[in-house]
């Protein structure tokens, strides 16, 4: 039902939607990975391309986020190179995000609205690039996705903190929309439409001519669908993996080690003592003391806990110095100076008076260090390694942005360099349909297509803390039709499709034309003279076609039917020249949901959505309004054109 909504209202929503989820530095960074190095399509310089208000859009900065959106659409697309995209809207759409994002900022400011450092920092720390294998926030990662990405720690706060704005304004701008009953009822009777018809295929092969196309033909079409045959992007990989057990048999802690180890701990290695205990916890001490005169009267301490409203609570094995910390030193005292099934207390705690009793005591005796020597020395060989796996992590990082090699480090290092063929974005070989990467190349690819040809090489992590690849881009296929000979058979065949659907075109538009002016279709059909496949029968509502909206499955021909007039004929063509559709609607059932109070609610809850987007959309112009937005046409057309590969 939503789609079928958002297609009525897309043109009012495009610029909120394009807007609405405020992820921005989300979109920065973990949509393109924060690990990339440098951007695509070497944008270069830091004119103005936007003021807005009393902040100032930098060609820079717009360039290098048109750059991750584009990464970040080719991952899912790998067919889509970076001028299709911009062509498309890509840039634009960009732009208009991000002179959104600073109207908005500057109109809070303006205003007096504030993101404090504090709520700043929280967000940063939750963004996954920046944590460590621990979960928490790691600076070393911070800095480093930072200078890898090209920015620096002011820019991403100011990010952060014009998020943090529009969130707080936005939230409310559409809240409470009031949407009219009148408006409701004709929009969900919508919903209960049916409509019946027929689909009659004419396909292109009914029309084809076996003989050899002419070559100046075949190259003409050929270079005119010349992006049918576009292979994307290709990427040649060079990688080196390496893994934390190569330090296994190479790290060995010293005996001063051992020892300085075993002294420094020495308190885990001492003799201890734990005790089971059960307990109770009462509010007064006069209370407690009365129970504690019960049990001593014979009352077991379940019973007089009971007895009082109370249950007694197990504790379990616990050392002294743990049970002080989890009550007082005080309740731990006093249950550590009684014999085993005694009662101690009672004693205070910040929780009330605890009488507790002794259940059982376990003597555990010291250690020495003869006999912990084994425990030390995996503690002490499983640090020293993590230590030299980030060591030499670091050290490669440093030594690639020395200038070294892949093959000079690989060489130092004795590692295995391995090399792809040409990749796509998604592993696959072109050239060869049965290959199939390793599964590291899961990680390698996004980083691999990221970066520019001439960047250094990268590490990448595969399994944290275990296993990492040094990657290379060794070479750059860029994005082109192969040559005619290679594919010319294909070529030939879809050239003889083309033909073939436009006298395809020419039958199916005679056949529509006859139906709308009254002929049957079998008739038209008869009349065509040309052998066709017999028409199929159709029926469906609204509900069936949002529903299938939803899911991504709608028929063109079925689409059309509920667009069109009842007992009119329309012409379609059917994707690929594969030939012409020709669509009859039959008859229209009108959907009366007045008296459908379960369809009126969810579609007056749907509507109350699309007028908070649309009052949310209005927000952001009046804002804009207000501070003042001031393109750079130039500029703005230089960075396009530059991005498109132009001087």
């Amino acid at each position: 039902m939503i789609s079928f909504f958002r297609r009525i209202f897309s043109s009012k929503l495009g610029l909120f939607l394009t807007f609405c989820f405020i992820g921005l530095i989300a979109f920065a960074f973990a949509t393109a990975d924060v690990t990339s190095s440098g951007t695509f399509g070497g944008v270069t310089g830091s004119g103005t391309a936007v003021k807005i208000g009393d902040s100032k859009l930098t060609t820079s900065e717009l360039g290098q986020s048109v750059n991750n959106a584009f990464r970040n659409e080719q991952r899912q697309n790998t067919g889509l190179d970076l001028k299709t995209y911009i062509n498309g809207g890509g840039f634009d759409s960009v732009l208009d995000r991000l002179i959104n994002s600073f109207a908005i900022a500057d109109f809070g400011t303006k205003y007096g609205m504030a993101a404090g450092k504090r709520l700043v920092d929280g967000e940063i720390a939750n963004i996954g690039a920046f944590q460590g294998a621990d979960g928490q926030f790691s600076e070393e990662n911070f800095r480093r996705a930072l200078q890898q990405q090209g920015l620096n720690e002011t820019q991403l706060r100011d990010d952060f903190t014009r998020n943090l704005l529009a969130d707080q304004l936005l939230t409310t701008a559409g809240f409470g929309a009031a949407v009219p009953q009148k408006l409701v009822v004709p929009y969900a009777s919508l919903l209960l439409e049916s409509r019946e018809g027929q689909i009659a295929t004419v396909p292109s092969v009914a029309f084809i001519d076996n003989k050899k196309p002419a070559k100046a033909a075949l190259e003409a079409f050929y270079a005119k669908n010349a992006s049918r045959y576009t292979i994307p992007e290709r990427r040649t990989i060079r990688y080196a993996l390496f893994e934390k057990s190569r330090f296994n048999d190479k790290i060995k802690p010293t005996e001063k080690e051992i020892a300085g180890y075993y002294n420094l701990n020495k308190p885990r290695y001492a003799a201890s003592e734990t005790r089971n205990l059960n307990q109770v916890i009462v509010p007064t001490e006069a209370a407690a003391k009365a129970l504690v005169a019960k049990i001593n009267g014979g009352t077991s301490l379940d019973q007089a806990a009971k007895s009082v409203g109370l249950s007694a609570a197990e504790v379990g094995s616990i050392s002294k110095a743990d049970f002080a910390n989890s009550a007082s030193q005080a309740v731990a005292n006093a249950a550590f100076a009684v014999r085993p099934g005694a009662i101690a207390g009672p004693a205070q705690s910040a929780l009330g008076w605890h009488i507790v009793k002794v259940e059982a005591v376990k003597q555990i005796p010291a250690r020495p260090l003869d006999q912990v020597r084994t425990e030390i020395v995996n503690e002490l060989t499983r640090s020293k390694i993590e230590e030299a796996m980030a060591e030499l992590t670091v050290r490669l990082e440093d030594e690639f942005a020395d200038g070294s090699t892949l093959s000079d480090v690989a060489k130092a290092e004795k590692l295995k360099v391995e090399s792809t063929p040409a990749l796509l974005a998604n592993g696959q070989n072109p050239n060869d349909q049965n290959y199939r990467p390793i599964p590291e190349m899961e990680r390698i690819l996004p980083i691999a297509f990221a970066v520019e040809a001439d960047s250094e090489p990268q590490i990448v992590e595969i399994i944290p803390g275990q296993q990492y690849a040094a990657v290379d881009v060794d070479d750059i296929t860029e994005a082109a039709p192969p040559p005619l000979a290679q594919i010319e058979q294909l070529v030939t065949r879809d050239y003889m499709l083309d033909q073939g659907s436009k006298k395809a075109k020419a039958v199916a538009d005679k056949i529509a034309k006859a139906v709308s002016g009254g002929t049957s279709l079998a008739k038209a059909i008869a009349d065509a003279g040309v052998k066709l496949p017999n028409p199929e029968r159709i029926s469906a509502t609204r509900a069936d076609l949002a529903r299938q909206s939803q899911q991504g499955q709608v028929p063109p021909p079925l689409s059309l039917m509920f667009s069109m007039a009842q007992g009119t004929a329309k012409s379609l063509a059917a994707p690929r020249d594969q030939g012409w559709f020709v669509v009859v609607l039959d008859k229209l059932n009108r959907g009366d949901a007045s008296k459908r109070d379960d369809l009126l609610t969810a579609t007056k809850t749907q509507f109350k959505q699309v007028f908070g987007n649309e009052y949310t959309a209005q927000f952001i112009e009046a804002m804009k309004a207000d501070i003042g937005v001031k393109r750079n046409e130039d500029s703005l057309a230089a960075l396009k054109n530059q991005l498109l590969g132009g001087n």
